[in-house]
């Protein structure tokens, strides 16, 4: 080997071989905020392995960003503590956007509308016979506690007693054993809930509220807000969102902008 060809040859191996104290930085991981007390955005046993609309779009996100994925499984008012003290980076829970939440966080882009509705006995069912009746009628009703469901039917269903509950799952078990007459909650959760139980449940469609669902993150985390943005619009141009939400909602329960 000639000299200039030695000298080549060295700067090639100088230039690919890493040095011995040379670290290779790797992106921080994404962690992100999920709940299985409203399946299906996050299903399986608390601590165990997780599916679910939010856990797909999640390692979705990461991919698109090239950031590592952690999923963090907290009850619905952890989520909020979590994200405010630094616990989780972003939270995917079906979170539905309102002005109240919007004055504490910052929302990426809706990803989804969907509607409030209600779940009852199949042997009831004709007691509701239009979208108004379930909100008109002074009936023992379960609520997720502290979500928007509950707002909603507080503030615009008066005749209804309200029974609050820590997940939509204990909500429809009470409705299974009789001592609620119906659950109103987001109605992607409630057709899920009922797909576990078809035979004894029957979804009622209601006019109580339209929801805009989207990703919530600190107010001070902008670019994270706009990764995130990035990402969904990726995963809506190339057919990935639509993909993953005709596997976990029913189209019924989606309502196109």
């Amino acid at each position: 080997m000639g000299f200039v060809a030695m000298v080549a040859a060295a700067c090639s191996a100088s230039t690919s071989t890493p040095m011995p104290n040379e670290v290779v930085a790797r992106a921080p991981d994404l962690v992100v905020g999920v709940t299985t007390d409203s399946p299906p955005y996050a299903t399986g046993p608390r601590g165990g392995e997780l599916t679910g609309l939010e856990v797909d779009l999640a390692h979705e996100v990461g991919r698109v960003l090239g950031r590592p994925v952690r999923v963090v499984d907290l009850s619905w008012d952890d989520l909020i503590a979590g994200l405010t003290n630094g616990r989780v980076d972003v939270v995917m829970a079906g979170v539905t956007v309102t002005p109240e939440r919007s004055m504490r966080f910052a929302f990426a882009e809706p990803y989804l509308r969907t509607r409030i509705a209600a779940l009852v006995r199949r042997t009831d069912r004709k007691r509701y016979g239009g979208p108004d009746a379930v909100c008109k009628s002074p009936i023992d009703v379960g609520v997720m506690a502290g979500t928007t469901g509950e707002l909603y039917v507080r503030e615009r269903c008066p005749a209804m007693i309200i029974r609050p509950y820590p997940s939509a799952t204990a909500a429809v078990q009470e409705l299974q054993t009789r001592r609620v007459d119906a659950v109103v909650h987001d109605g992607p959760v409630l057709a899920y809930l009922m797909a576990q139980n078809s035979s004894e449940l029957e979804l009622v469609p209601t006019r109580i509220a339209d929801e805009r669902l989207a990703w919530m993150v600190r107010r001070d985390d902008q670019v994270l807000l706009r990764d995130l943005n990035h990402a969904l619009a990726t995963l809506r141009s190339d057919g990935t969102l639509d993909h993953i939400l005709h596997q976990w909602v029913p189209a019924i329960e989606r309502i196109r902008s």
